[in-house]
């Protein structure tokens, strides 16, 4: 297995629009990368760990994709020390264009929506990830 470990994002790398501007720098582990193509086209999949605080943005470019497609998260209990039950919500902007990114959101199940600092690993969550896209 390799591990990849993606370091905090400059602070140029952010763009002139207020939606796409990092609220946070995520910490994101890459454990598997697999690769298939069919016919003309090339799909990759993407496995691994995210430390991420509510309403942070992750880019295509840093899940080693081109374009985003799908991207499916699921809380890390064991890695969280609590039993409360968190919900991840992701929206992806330009969906399968290139250098896209996705925006997620945390919510605990009583509570609604967590702001950022208030989950339990440093004011963030892990979520297992799988990202699918070219």
């Amino acid at each position: 297995m390799v591990q990849v470990v993606i370091r905090p994002r400059p602070s140029t790398y952010a763009t002139t629009y207020w939606w796409q501007q990092a609220t946070g720098t995520p910490e994101i582990h890459v454990h598997f990368i697999e690769r298939n193509v069919f016919g003309n086209g090339i799909g990759i999949r993407v496995y691994g760990e995210i430390k991420i605080a509510s309403g942070e943005i992750v880019y295509a470019r840093e899940l080693k994709l081109n374009c985003l497609q799908v991207l499916c998260l699921t809380p890390e209990y064991s890695r969280q020390a609590t039993v409360q039950d968190y919900n991840a919500v992701k929206w992806i902007y330009h969906k399968s264009e290139f250098d896209n990114f996705a925006s997620i959101d945390i919510y605990e199940a009583t509570d609604g929506w967590e702001a950022a600092g208030n989950l339990p690993s440093d004011g963030s969550i892990w979520l297992d990830f799988v990202a699918l896209g070219e």
